[in-house]
């Protein structure tokens, strides 16, 4: 049996974003990447102030979650 330790989401949406911040948040030990073709959405992920309040309100910033311009 294998185990993941890498995660890659294609879309930073309404979708793929919070589905990602909540598998980064609820297994820290997987590394998470979401990639986009829209730049917007990628700088808003990765801003202070994330896109989204309801799922990510009571996260912590410890998990590893990345997003990226592709």
């Amino acid at each position: 049996m294998f185990e993941i330790k890498k995660i890659c989401c294609i879309g930073a949406g309404y979708v793929g974003g919070p589905t990602c911040s909540v598998i980064a948040h609820m297994c820290p030990e997987i590394r998470v990447t979401v990639v986009d073709v829209n730049e917007s959405r990628i700088n808003a992920w990765n801003s202070p102030t994330l896109p989204i309040y309801e799922v990510i309100y009571y996260a912590t910033p410890c998990f590893l979650f990345s997003c990226c311009l592709c």
